[in-house]
């Protein structure tokens, strides 16, 4: 089982100062996972530490990220051993991280069906056994108690190929990249806003979330690959505050083309990305089927320098906002079909 490690001191040693980021990569055979966790406040930050589990045995993978929503769970809901108090969202985020991390491991050591229902109950079961004193001066329909969005990808490697269902509620989202055809969203956010490009305009709220207080709803989609693929999962403080879709593409293939390691790969993708979010954010990715990273890299650079070509990566340097936004949408229309190919329909 390859699991992150969370950071930890020793036993009776002074509260350290919380770093604000981690990094972490591991492989095993054709397997190449990294997963990168940032804070935008050192010791409150609402994602949980991202998930990456793999079962030798079988096969089998977990990627998953979850991000607590801070807007309507912002009361305070535990109070560490050091005395910070963290809040619901905080608190919502770590709670189903632990309960899809126990799904996994059930499911790949018994015979008992991997179902997205299994895994809400999972998520439930977990959420209904936390205590509940939080008292918040949000009131209404926004109100949450403990309430963090999820993106996963349960996956299968095969000598054939690569089986996968993602999961999901929020606005978090799993993305597949190919060699030949690049980036690829396989969730569709829980909002009223379909389209990408407006939701990094607007931010539009979310109409379902993973919560202790009210019924939430996992949706799931499926598929397989054939040919060597990666596969993520990432909050939104890694997509959501690019100029477009396509340029969270271009800072993936950038930063794997400037390393030399998967290792490297997620100490970079920190770097590039620390400067410009402001939120939390965090990314849970394996690549799957490639012989070692050098071939990992090389399968890429192609990619890379068509949407070079393309002028996906580079905003407009002059102009003003209106040159910025003809720009997004021009790029956008053309980079849109391929991206959208492999989402479910809209929710009706």
């Amino acid at each position: 089982m390859i699991i992150p490690p969370k950071p930890t001191r020793p036993p009776e040693s002074p509260p350290a100062r919380p770093p604000g980021h981690l990094t972490w990569s591991a492989t095993d055979g054709r397997l190449q996972a990294l997963a990168v966790w940032t804070e935008r406040r050192p010791g409150h930050g609402e994602d949980a530490e991202p998930l990456a589990a793999y079962h030798r045995p079988t096969g089998d993978g977990l990627l998953a990220v979850f991000d607590g929503s801070g807007g309507s769970g912002a009361a305070a809901a535990w109070r560490a051993p050091d005395g910070a108090t963290h809040t619901g969202a905080w608190v919502g985020a770590r709670i189903a991280r632990l309960a899809a991390e126990c799904w996994f491991q059930g499911v790949v050591d018994s015979e008992e069906p991997d179902t997205p229902e299994r895994l809400k109950h999972c998520l439930r079961a977990a959420l209904d056994a936390a205590p509940r004193t939080a008292r918040s001066k949000v009131t209404g329909s926004m109100r949450r108690l403990l309430p963090t969005t999820m993106a996963a990808v349960r996956y299968r490697l095969g000598d054939e190929g690569v089986r996968w269902q993602a999961l999901w509620a929020g606005d978090s989202r799993s993305y597949a990249m190919l060699p030949g055809s690049g980036l690829h969203a396989l969730t569709r956010d829980d909002t009223h806003e379909d389209d990408a490009l407006a939701q990094l305009r607007q931010d539009p709220p979310m109409t379902n979330v993973i919560c202790a207080d009210r019924d939430f709803h996992l949706s799931a989609q499926h598929g397989e690959f054939r040919e060597p693929c990666v596969l993520l999962s990432a909050t939104d403080g890694f997509f959501g505050y690019v100029h477009t879709p396509a340029q969270f593409e271009c800072l993936l293939l950038e930063t794997l083309g400037r390393s030399r390691s998967v290792g490297e790969w997620a100490e970079l993708m920190r770097r590039a990305i620390q400067p410009i979010t402001a939120d939390d954010a965090s990314l849970s990715l394996v690549a799957l089927r490639f012989d070692d990273f050098t071939h990992l890299r090389a399968a890429f650079a192609e990619r890379y320098d068509s949407v070079v070509r393309s002028g996906y990566r580079d905003v407009p340097p002059a102009g003003g906002p209106d040159a910025v936004r003809d720009w997004q949408d021009r790029t956008w229309q053309s980079y849109r079909p391929t991206y959208e190919e492999l989402m479910p329909g809209v929710r009706e």
